[in-house]
């Protein structure tokens, strides 16, 4: 049967990370790169093909270039996600110089995509390994943040190809079964973060936030201000810490400054913005830039086009 949906050009690689309200995609879409995205918030559903999954916290879907799809969260909910896209031609021309079938959990299966749930140390050293892709992310202007981009994703690759055979070989709850296969030890029992937001651990009463919980605080503090003029000292002061130990720490958890997530945040945002038809104008003072050319030389420094050519390529 013919799918109804639509071409979308991502330039070979994306990434994302974040969390909207009340997000419904216009349609099913298909696009060169294969997809993980990983829910880290419920009610959430998605239709891959002809299947339509109702998601929970922890689910992980692998989606080849081939099938279509379409996400929608839960009305007047946030819709937390990461999300990851490549183009597979590297992949596919490394299997056969290393002898490793990349590919695995993308190609060899039927139509419908994957659906792995992670949960426990699992979910935090795959949410760890999309954020070191996110880190590496900012380098692809030189070559070694290229390469080491890559071998982020081969890694991710391994591990849950890993993962899943795991689980197909325990038989029991199959793809649904968390509890087998990981990345090792990660310094707290695996069951620590069920229920809570990734990065969080359990804490005696009077210890210190471990930097990797106190990263993720900031983040979600800049995702919620983000319509606001931030800086290091304002938020090192919401979080009683000095701006040199909260720039320190936030580059070695993260692999890139506080001030590249900020102006990356903003860009997301203003992506959304324009797309709902706000003027180049309007989108610079909602997100409190101090001026229609600041915003136009940030948007055009990170995404490589104007917010004006923007607006007008996702209008058509």
């Amino acid at each position: 049967m013919r799918q109804e949906g639509f071409y979308e050009e991502f330039h070979s690689f994306y990434y994302y990370s974040g969390s909207t309200r009340s997000w419904k995609m216009k349609g099913l879409h298909i696009h060169k790169e294969y997809e993980l995205l990983l829910f880290m918030s419920g009610g959430a559903s998605i239709r891959i093909g002809s299947r339509m999954y109702q998601t929970r916290p922890g689910d992980l879907f692998l989606i080849n270039n081939r099938e279509y799809h379409k996400t929608e969260g839960a009305e007047g909910a946030a819709y937390s996600r990461y999300v990851l896209m490549f183009d597979p031609d590297w992949i596919l021309g490394l299997e056969p110089a290393l002898g490793y079938r990349f590919s695995r959990l993308f190609e060899d299966r039927e139509e419908g995509g994957v659906r792995l749930h992670l949960s426990g140390g699992t979910l935090e050293q795959v949410i760890r390994q999309m954020e070191r892709i996110e880190g590496y992310s900012r380098r692809r202007e030189d070559e070694a943040g290229q390469v080491l981009l890559k071998l982020c994703i081969l890694e991710l690759l391994v591990k849950l190809d890993e993962f899943s055979r795991s689980l197909e070989a325990g038989g029991g709850d199959g793809w649904e079964n968390c509890g087998r296969a990981g990345w090792g030890k990660v310094g707290r029992e695996p069951s620590s973060s069920v229920g809570r937001e990734p990065g969080t651990t359990t804490r005696k009463q009077g210890t210190a936030l471990p930097d990797r919980e106190r990263v993720e605080q900031i983040k979600s503090y800049v995702r919620e201000h983000i319509d606001e003029r931030l800086d290091l000292e304002d938020i090192a002061r919401q979080f009683y810490i000095s701006s040199h130990y909260l720039s320190h720490y936030f580059r070695r958890e993260t692999g890139f400054t506080l001030g590249q997530f900020i102006a990356q945040a903003k860009i997301d945002r203003a992506k959304e913005l324009l797309q709902k038809g706000f003027s180049v104008t309007d989108t610079a003072i909602s997100l409190s830039y101090n001026s229609d050319s600041h915003f136009i030389n940030t948007f055009k420094r990170l995404t490589g086009t104007t917010p004006k050519r923007y607006a007008s390529e996702m209008r058509k």
